[in-house]
């Protein structure tokens, strides 16, 4: 099976939430909010398709693995 994403998954985000985290930025919005800090994710047809197999092997424990 297949997501499809709209950048490359981020390991370091301190913008997301408390702490240190993992972003996996996915592409397709139908909500349109007013003042969406990330609206070219809005399109259902950009970005790229990643099987979710490699997105579960990303992070295991302490270690991050690259795609």
């Amino acid at each position: 099976m297949e997501i499809r994403l709209a950048r490359d998954i981020q390991t370091d985000s301190i913008v997301d939430g408390e702490g240190i985290r993992t972003v996996i930025w996915t592409q397709g919005c139908i909500h349109n909010c007013k003042g969406c800090h990330n609206p070219d994710t809005h399109s259902f047809t950009d970005g790229f398709l990643v099987d979710i197999e490699n997105i579960k092997e990303i992070q295991i424990g302490d270690t991050v693995i690259p795609l």
